[in-house]
């Protein structure tokens, strides 16, 4: 939901403020202006969805919009009147405002079912609701702008379209470069990656800017109606005065709400929304005297939840797994690796009553978790359940060392010369019997090298890591 009331945001705000200036003080009806704007949506929604995708349309859509763009610059600088003319800008602007919309706002993936379900309900809405702030937004912009000078609507119209242009020339050089129409250089490289990854900041950029006319009117519209009301001695002035005032405050503040509203929905999408999911912190267990870690059963881990550990071998390398009771208060556990066998290991979270793959985002039946074969996870096939604890053996542990890559820095200890180091800064390594030794000088790695055997258990009696 929040995808969508982004996407229609961050690309219509712009365009919506462009023309809600353009069209401050004109008399033209709100009624004709929204189905030039409506019609012209759907006509863009549907070029992008029937046009073959190919980077020869995005190219050619992208140098029409910038010279549409600077086109209707020029006209907002020349025209001293809003006229009919301007309806066929805001058509032509529209539509292809919406061809690029329609490339990001994935709505063939609104439902993943062909009935009306929650998610279409709520998808849907999410859109209709992005669409009435731009079109408050819109109406208040043009109310906002009356009787501002010309030189501040200029300024700000400029700003207006430079932002405009500034993330479409980085599309159309990119597919240019696709279509070798345009050498590759770094500097023009890092041109395309700085105004097209920082796209998200454009629609930051206008909400910042609004603010300008926003104050000015407070400042020189509000305040000084507000000083004559409580100067004015007269009643049926001081009403109308008041009245003036009042209506001058209710855009002020709409216009203000609408925009806390934008920013807010933005924000929220950017900062929480669209950030991906994370496993939950592991907690590091040890080997007991039996060379087995031992989990105490209590009424935590009794309680449905996904509970996650790690174990961290001799070489750093860290073996995640979990424990989840499949049927809660039943002490029924699944003891698995946090890896897949098909995604690797990027783990598992849970999400209400699911356990869902982080790779490839498969939800994961939990009575299911245990068992071999699909996306679950892997199961450790040797664990008992003794005196009330899981314990789980290094044997059981090691034999998962091969599914993970994440290594911890540790204190690990050379095998030939019996010298302290990390295993993160150690010179030279091997990997021998799965698993990996570290080495202080090449003589060591040397000695090893032609003969592993002969210190295997040396290492062991050492003591391996600290």
């Amino acid at each position: 939901m929040s995808f969508y009331l982004s996407q229609v945001l961050s690309h219509f705000l712009l365009p919506a403020m462009m023309f809600g200036l353009l069209w401050s003080g004109a008399n033209t009806s709100y009624k004709q202006r929204f189905w030039w704007f409506v019609l012209p949506v759907v006509i863009g929604v549907c070029a992008y969805t029937l046009l073959p995708y190919s980077q020869v349309y995005i190219f050619s859509i992208g140098c029409a919009y910038i010279v549409i763009c600077l086109l209707l610059l020029g006209y907002g600088l020349l025209s001293t009147r809003p006229t009919r003319v301007l309806l066929v800008w805001q058509a032509i602007v529209t539509v292809l405002a919406a061809f690029m919309w329609a490339r990001i706002a994935k709505l063939d993936m609104m439902t993943a079912t062909s009935v009306i379900n929650t998610e279409l309900i709520l998808n849907v809405t999410a859109l209709l609701f992005g669409f009435v702030l731009i079109g408050s937004v819109y109406f208040f912009t043009g109310k906002v702008f009356e009787q501002r000078s010309r030189i501040l609507k200029n300024s700000v119209f400029f700003i207006f379209i430079l932002l405009a242009i500034l993330p479409l020339s980085g599309e159309v050089i990119l597919a240019g470069m696709k279509l070798q129409m345009i050498d590759l250089y770094q500097g023009l490289l890092s041109y395309v990656s700085k105004v097209t990854n920082f796209f998200w900041l454009y629609a930051y950029c206008v909400l910042a800017l609004s603010l300008i006319p926003l104050s000015i009117m407070m400042w020189s519209d509000v305040k000084p109606l507000k000083n004559a009301v409580k100067a004015q001695q007269q009643p049926i002035a001081r009403r109308k005065l008041q009245a003036r005032l009042n209506i001058h405050r209710r855009r002020a503040k709409s216009f203000a709400v609408s925009l806390v509203m934008i920013f807010c929905s933005l924000l929220y999408w950017d900062a929480v929304a669209s950030q991906p999911p994370t496993r939950s912190p592991a907690q590091t267990m040890t080997l007991s005297a039996d060379d087995a870690v031992h989990i105490p059963i209590t009424d935590t881990l009794k309680d449905g939840k996904l509970h996650r550990y790690q174990w961290i071998a001799s070489d750093g390398k860290v073996v995640r797994f979990f424990i989840i009771d499949r049927y809660p208060g039943e002490m029924k556990f699944g003891v698995v690796l946090d890896a897949c066998m098909l995604c690797g290991d990027a783990g598992y979270i849970q999400d209400g009553d699911q356990v869902i793959c982080l790779a490839c985002g498969v939800h994961i039946f939990i009575p299911s978790i245990g068992n071999p074969g699909g996306c679950n996870p892997i199961p450790i096939k040797k664990w008992s359940l003794t005196n009330n604890e899981i314990v789980i053996g290094k044997v059981m542990l090691e034999s998962g060392l091969q599914y993970f890559s994440d290594v911890v820095k540790i204190t690990v200890v050379d095998p030939v010369n019996g010298k302290s180091l990390t295993n993160l800064d150690a010179p030279f390594s091997y990997t021998f019997g799965g698993k990996t030794y570290f080495f202080t000088e090449q003589n060591s790695y040397d000695a090893f090298r032609d003969n592993p055997w002969g210190y295997v258990d040396q290492s062991s009696a050492i003591g391996g890591a600290q």
